[in-house]
C-alpha cells in the first residue's frame, strides 16, 4: 500500500514537472525573442540567435542548470529532472531562430525599406510599385507610386475590404515608414495599427511554411534517427551537460570532476576576455583571431577566389572534433577544391560573376544546388523501405503526428502557400515549383546540420536556379516583384530556419525517452510566442530609436542593405533580362553527378575519404568563415587518433566540448557587459 502511494505521488509529480518544464521553456522563449532585436540592432554585438546552436538558448539553459543545481542542493523536491531540463531546452530552441533570420528581422525592414529607399533614379516605383499588393505593406502603395512618378496600381477587391476596416488599420502614408527609420518623438503614439493587416497576412504564410517544415521533419525523423543513425553533433552539449542531473550527487559535483571541460572552457574565456578589454581599453594588447589572406595572394590568378580569411572559432574547433574524420576533412578540403576551380577558370580567361547577394561565384553555387538535389535523391533511394512505410501509412504511434497527417499537412500547406502567392500576383505554377525547390534545399541543409554539425548554413533562392536554366524571359514583372518579397523573407537566408531545430529536438527526445506528442505541443507554443514577442519587441525598438541610429553591424544589414536588395535585384532583372548559358546548366549537372558519384564510391570503398556534404558546402559563405577552424579541429583529432588511439580521443573529448561551452558562455557574458555599459559593435563570433 505504501509503495503504491509512493508510485502515485511520483506519477503525479511527473505530470506537474512536464507542465512547469514547458512553462520555463516558454518564459525563456519570450525572454530570447524580446532580447534578439535589442542585441542585434542596438548592441550590435555577437548574434545571440544566428546559428543552430544559438548562444542565447545555450546561456539561458546554463542559467537553468545552475538554478537547478541550487534547488537540488537546498530544495531537492523542487529540482528539475533531466527530461524537464531538456523539454525546456527544446522549447526554447525551436522558437530561437524566428526573431532574427528566421522571420522578424527580415520581414519588417523589407516592407518598410522598399518605400524609404525608393527614389526616382532607382526606378523602383516606376517599374515595380504597381505590382505590390496593398496588403503586403503598411504604407499606401497608390499614394507612394504617384509621389515617385510610378504607375498607380489597380484597386482590386482588397481595396474594397480595406474600406470596411477602421481608419487606424488602413494603409498609412509615408509617415509610417519615415518614423520607422527616423524614430518617433517622445510622447507620440507608435503607428503600429497600420502594420496589423500586412503582419497578419505574412504570418499566415509563415505558419503554413513552418507547419510544412514540421511535417517534412516528421516524415524524415525515423529514417535519420533509426536507419541512418546520424550523430546530430549539436545535440551533444545539452545531452552531456544534463547526463548526471538525475543522480543523487549534485550537478556541481559532476562539473567539478570534469577538469578537462573547464580547461577547454578557460582558453576561449581568457582569449575573448583579453580582446574584450582591448575593445574597451585599446592600450590592452589584442589576441588576433582573424587573418585575411587575400593580400598575400598577389597574382592575377587569385583575383577571383573571393574572400579568403582564416578565423579561429573555438566552438567550431570543438564541433569539428566530434565529427567523423572523413566529414571534417571534406568540409575544408572541398573549400580549396572550389578555390582551385576559380584559379583555373581565371587562368583560362573566364569572368566569374557571383550570384546576386552572395559571396559565392555562380559556377560554384550552381554545383552546390546540383549537389543539394543529388543528396535528396540519394536520401529517397536509400530510404525506400522507410518511404514505403510512409506511403502505406504503417502505424507510427511514436511519431508526433501520423504519416498520413504529415503528408496531407505538407500538401495542404504548400497548396496554401502557392495560393497566397497567386493571389498576390505570382504565377501559380512557378510559385508552386519555387516552394518545392525550397524544400529540396531545406532538406539538404538540414542534413548538413544533423550529420555535419554545421553551426549555420546558407544556400540560394529558387529563382537563382530558374534564371540559370531558363533566364528571366518566362517571368513577368509582377511575378518577379511578388516573389522578390517572398524569397527575401523565407527563402534567401536559411541560416536559422526551423527544420534543424525540429530534428535536433526529436533526437534529444529519442535519447531521453521524452514523449514526442506533448513535446510537439510545447514547440508549437514556442513558435507562436516567439512570433508575437519578437514582432512587438522589434517594432517597439525601431520606432522608438529609429532605424537610422542603428546602422552598424547587423543593423546595417537588416535595416539597410537587405531591404535595398529586394527591388534592386528585381529592377535589374526587368531592365536587363538574363539569358541562360550552357555553362550554368553544365555546372548544375556536374554538381549533381559528382555528388552521386561520391556517394557510390563511399559505398564501394570503406576507406574513401571524401564526403558529399563537404563538396555540397565547399564554396558556401559558412565555409568561407569556418574552413580554418574546421581544419584545426580535424588536425587535432587526427593527431590524437594517430598517436594516442581511441583511448586518447575519449579522454580529450571533454576538453573540446569545453571549447564550445567556454566560447558560448564568454559571448553571453560580454553581451551583458556591452549592454550594461552601452558599448556598440563588440562582435567576435560568426560574422
Amino acid at each position: 500500500m505504501a509503495s503504491l502511494e509512493v508510485e502515485t505521488r511520483v506519477s503525479m509529480r511527473e505530470v506537474g514537472v512536464s507542465l512547469r518544464a514547458v512553462l520555463l521553456g516558454l518564459i525563456g522563449t519570450v525572454v530570447l525573442a524580446w532580447l534578439v532585436p535589442i542585441f542585434d540592432l542596438l548592441v550590435q554585438g555577437t548574434w545571440i540567435a544566428s546559428c543552430h546552436l544559438p548562444i542565447g538558448v545555450f546561456n539561458l539553459f546554463v542559467l537553468l542548470l545552475v538554478g537547478n543545481a541550487l534547488l537540488k542542493t537546498f530544495k531537492p523536491r523542487w529540482s528539475l529532472t533531466r527530461r524537464e531540463l531538456l523539454v525546456a531546452y527544446c522549447t526554447m530552441l525551436v522558437g530561437s531562430g524566428l526573431p532574427s533570420f528566421g522571420f522578424t528581422e527580415y520581414l519588417f525592414p523589407t516592407l518598410a525599406g522598399t518605400l524609404y529607399y525608393a527614389r526616382p533614379e532607382n526606378r523602383w516605383a516606376e517599374l515595380t510599385f504597381r505590382y505590390i499588393p496593398q496588403w503586403f505593406v503598411p504604407w499606401d502603395v497608390a499614394e507612394a507610386a504617384r509621389s515617385l512618378g510610378g504607375a498607380v496600381p489597380e484597386v482590386g477587391w482588397w481595396g474594397a475590404l480595406y474600406s470596411l476596416l477602421p481608419e487606424a488599420f488602413r494603409p498609412g502614408g509615408r509617415e509610417v515608414v519615415r518614423l520607422f527609420y527616423e524614430g518617433t518623438p517622445a510622447g507620440t503614439p507608435l503607428p503600429l495599427s497600420h502594420w496589423v493587416v500586412p503582419t497578419f497576412a505574412w504570418s499566415l504564410l509563415a505558419l503554413a511554411f513552418f507547419f510544412a517544415i514540421f511535417c517534412v521533419s516528421v516524415l524524415l525523423r525515423r529514417q535519420w534517427l533509426d536507419y541512418d543513425r546520424l550523430t546530430f553533433p549539436l545535440t551533444h552539449p545539452p545531452l552531456e551537460m544534463t547526463e548526471g542531473v538525475d543522480e543523487p550527487r549534485t550537478i556541481f559535483a559532476w562539473l567539478l570532476r570534469q577538469r578537462l571541460i573547464w580547461l577547454g572552457a578557460l582558453i576561449p574565456f581568457v582569449v575573448h576576455s583579453v580582446n574584450g578589454l582591448h575593445f574597451y581599453f585599446p592600450a590592452v594588447p589584442e589576441i588576433r583571431l582573424s587573418f585575411p589572406l587575400n593580400p598575400y595572394l598577389t597574382s592575377y590568378l587569385f583575383s577571383q577566389i573571393g574572400p579568403f580569411i582564416a578565423i579561429v572559432h573555438f566552438s567550431v574547433i570543438g564541433v569539428a572534433f566530434l565529427l567523423p574524420s572523413d566529414l571534417a576533412f571534406s568540409l575544408w578540403f572541398f573549400f580549396f577544391v572550389f578555390m582551385g576551380q576559380s584559379v583555373l577558370l581565371t587562368y583560362l580567361g573566364w569572368q566569374l560573376p557571383n550570384f546576386p547577394g552572395y559571396a559565392t561565384p555562380a559556377h560554384a553555387g550552381l554545383q552546390m544546388l546540383g549537389a543539394f538535389f543529388a543528396i535528396v535523391t540519394h536520401l529517397i533511394l536509400v530510404g525506400r523501405k522507410h518511404w514505403r512505410q510512409v506511403i502505406t501509412n504503417e502505424p507510427s504511434l511514436d511519431e508526433p503526428i501520423s504519416y498520413r497527417t504529415a503528408l496531407l499537412g505538407f500538401l495542404l500547406c504548400i497548396g496554401f502557400a502557392t495560393l497566397w502567392c497567386s493571389v498576390a500576383g505570382a504565377s501559380p505554377s512557378i510559385a508552386f515549383l519555387s516552394w518545392l525547390v525550397l524544400f529540396v534545399i531545406a532538406i539538404a541543409l538540414t542534413r548538413f546540420v544533423s550529420e555535419g554539425g554545421l553551426l549555420f548554413i546558407q544556400a540560394f533562392r529558387p529563382s537563382d536556379l530558374f534564371i540559370a536554366f531558363v533566364g528571366t524571359h518566362p517571368f513577368t514583372p509582377r511575378h518577379l516583384t511578388v516573389m522578390a518579397f517572398v524569397e527575401k523573407v523565407f527563402m534567401f537566408d536559411l541560416r536559422t530556419f526551423l527544420m534543424p531545430f525540429f530534428m535536433d529536438s526529436f533526437r534529444i527526445a529519442k535519447v531521453t525517452d521524452i514523449p514526442l506528442r506533448p513535446l510537439t505541443g510545447a514547440m508549437w507554443l514556442s513558435v507562436l510566442v516567439s512570433l508575437i514577442s519578437s514582432s512587438w519587441s522589434f517594432l517597439r525598438l525601431v520606432y522608438r530609436k529609429g532605424a537610422n541610429t542603428m546602422m552598424q553591424g547587423a543593423g546595417a544589414w537588416f535595416l539597410q542593405h537587405s531591404p535595398r536588395q529586394v527591388l534592386d535585384f528585381t529592377v535589374a532583372y526587368i531592365e536587363q533580362p538574363r539569358q541562360p548559358t550552357p555553362l550554368s546548366r553544365s555546372c548544375f549537372v556536374i554538381g549533381f553527378v559528382v555528388t552521386l558519384l561520391l556517394y557510390r564510391l563511399r559505398q564501394l570503398f570503406v576507406w574513401f575519404p571524401f564526403h558529399p556534404i563537404g563538396y555540397a558546402m565547399g564554396p558556401s559563405w559558412p565555409m568561407i568563415q569556418l574552413w580554418f577552424s574546421t581544419m584545426l579541429g580535424w588536425v587535432m583529432k587526427a593527431s590524437l587518433l594517430h598517436y594516442g588511439g581511441l583511448g586518447a580521443f575519449r579522454r580529450w573529448r571533454p576538453f573540446f566540448l569545453g571549447l564550445l561551452i567556454g566560447e558560448y558562455l564568454t559571448a553571453g557574458l560580454w553581451l551583458v557587459l556591452d549592454y550594461a555599459f552601452n558599448k556598440v559593435g563588440h562582435r567576435f563570433f560568426l560574422f
